[in-house]
């Protein structure tokens, strides 16, 4: 029989983009679960100016493929000057693999909820990662919203908008500290 085991709550839940909409979510149905934020070029919802974007950019995909919609998408997100070569071409291949259809579905999902207003409500220790390269997401928009956050922490990196995979060293390097400073805090008020 598999046995299947949970790690206890709470979380540190560390998003890239779109999923700080559904740890936001989270919060506000679970918030004695989660330890901690890190947000990693955080999206909370489309401006309504950029719906419209979204909605061309689903039905380009769907229409052309993946390969047509990579101007106005991965262009975006990872400038092909920018970075190791080996790890573009991994990660270019790997978006070009999304199904088409999928990847409508998202934008699509994506273009209209807003969760921004969530962040006041954040009670948690937070920290707020930008790239300085993202085009997608430009470095202001992810302190602004760090600002509304109590407390939150802001950092910039030389990175694009899909960190974890173009500059890996910077972001663990940022995420261990933070980390390890939650754990340092933990642990102290256990002691005390």
């Amino acid at each position: 029989m598999l046995q299947i085991s949970t790690l206890p709550a709470p979380y540190h839940f560390v998003t890239v983009a779109a999923a700080t909409m559904q740890a936001l979510i989270y919060m506000t149905r679970h918030p004695d679960r989660v330890a901690s934020f890190a947000f990693c070029n955080p999206f909370t919802g489309a401006d309504p100016s950029r719906v419209a974007a979204l909605e061309e950019r689903a039905a380009l995909a769907e229409r052309e493929g993946m390969r047509k919609a990579l101007a106005v998408t991965l262009d975006k997100s990872w400038p092909p000057d920018l970075g190791e070569r080996a790890a573009y071409a991994a990660y270019r291949a790997r978006y070009l693999a999304h199904d088409p259809v999928c990847f409508a579905a998202l934008n699509r999902a994506i273009a209209r909820p807003n969760v921004a207003h969530l962040a006041k409500e954040i009670r948690c220790p937070t920290m707020v990662v930008a790239g300085r390269f993202d085009q997608v997401r430009p470095p202001a928009a992810s302190e602004q919203f760090a600002r509304s956050i109590p407390g939150a922490r802001f950092e910039l990196i030389d990175a694009v908008h899909m960190m974890p995979a173009q500059a890996p060293a910077a972001l663990l390097a940022l995420l261990q500290d933070f980390l390890h400073g939650q754990t340092r805090s933990a642990t102290q008020q256990r002691a005390g």
